[in-house]
């Protein structure tokens, strides 16, 4: 059985990288550990601190448990465009051998209301909360959830880059 340590201990992001895992290598059995990661950028990232936040959580748990087989690590944030904001995450795996893959999932702009709350100094999963009268969101659908009627809930909006990410590591012959 491989070890896999994921960046979070928020459920959503466990679901991710279980499902990404168990869809990349169906042959494998693998035991999932959350752990609460240090990101090193603000609660709320903004633009490159997002990938640089993955990046960040990904280094701390590599070191916190060097006798894993592989490290996830997925962080949301939001981007700037004119006077709009929009939201991106990014997903990067590292392997054993020292293999590092990262994917970036799709973008979806705020609601000017929510925008709004932000800009007051509200995080993102709480200025939803606020916005969609939900508790704690980022641990079940997310904003993008409440904004597609449940059509794509956070985890399948992170799960295609985990998926990407995980299979550039299953075929590095293929990139080098």
């Amino acid at each position: 059985m491989k070890k896999v340590i994921v960046a979070s201990e928020n459920p959503v992001k466990m679901k991710v990288a279980e499902s990404a895992f168990a869809q990349v290598f169906p042959e494998e059995t693998f035991k999932f550990i959350g752990i609460k990661s240090e990101s090193g950028v603000p609660d709320q990232p903004m633009n490159d601190e997002t990938l640089q936040g993955a990046l960040n959580r990904l280094e701390f748990i590599k070191q916190t448990y060097p006798d894993a087989d592989f490290w996830i690590s997925q962080e949301g944030g939001l981007c700037t465009e004119g006077d709009r904001l929009y939201n991106r995450a990014w997903i990067v795996i590292a392997d054993k051998s020292d293999n590092t893959a990262k994917s970036s999932t799709a973008s979806f702009y705020i609601p000017k209301k929510i925008q709004e709350s932000i800009a007051l100094g509200l995080e993102l999963g709480h200025a939803g909360d606020a916005f969609f009268n939900t508790i704690n969101g980022k641990h079940r659908s997310g904003i993008l959830g409440n904004l597609t009627a449940e059509l794509i809930t956070r985890e399948n909006f992170y799960l295609q880059p985990a998926i990407i990410a995980l299979s550039e590591l299953k075929h590095q012959e293929w990139y080098k």
